[in-house]
């Protein structure tokens, strides 16, 4: 899945190697393996939506 193409920034996150190294853990979990960045996105989405945000923009 590509990232949103409108109303979007691109940020730069430092993380630490632990992070780095459970993000691909769960990447190699996925049947679509995705990238890291669309991993991040998914996180970031599911924590958002779990705490009531409104991201359904991402969705499509």
């Amino acid at each position: 899945m590509a990232p949103p193409k409108r109303d979007t920034t691109g940020i730069l996150v430092r993380l630490h190697a632990n992070t780095i190294a459970a993000i691909d853990d769960l990447i190699s979990k996925e049947d679509d393996e995705p990238s890291r960045p669309e991993m991040i996105r998914r996180l970031v989405k599911a924590s958002l939506t779990e705490k009531g945000y409104d991201v359904r923009e991402w969705i499509d």
